[in-house]
């Protein structure tokens, strides 16, 4: 039996417009495609996992994560650059505190 879910607050038009696209997938133009790639790292973590949590769109997530997850992601060279910052704070803290 499903829990009832009351949002927070209303879908974002990215949201809204990604449902659409992804309720569609893959039937989608080269240019709808591009359009639902270029939404989804826009979309929040509640949205996706909600989608997720959607049965109707589910399954047409996950092809589209099989299909297309690698241009979803973000790029190694970004990840670390954003793990330096606190690595390196707590180094040179570390080292502060040795004397």
């Amino acid at each position: 039996m499903a829990t009832p879910y009351t949002r927070a607050r209303p879908r974002s038009e990215a949201t809204l417009r990604a449902e659409a696209l992804l309720g569609r997938y893959p039937n989608l133009s080269e240019q709808e495609l591009a359009e639902l790639i270029n939404l989804f790292p826009t979309l929040s973590i509640l949205d996706r996992a909600l989608m997720t949590a959607d049965s109707s769109l589910s399954g047409k997530l996950d092809a589209f994560d099989g299909d297309h997850g690698r241009k979803l992601k973000a790029p190694l060279s970004s990840l670390l650059v954003f793990l330096a910052v606190p690595v390196t704070f707590a180094l040179v803290t570390f080292l502060f505190l040795l004397g």
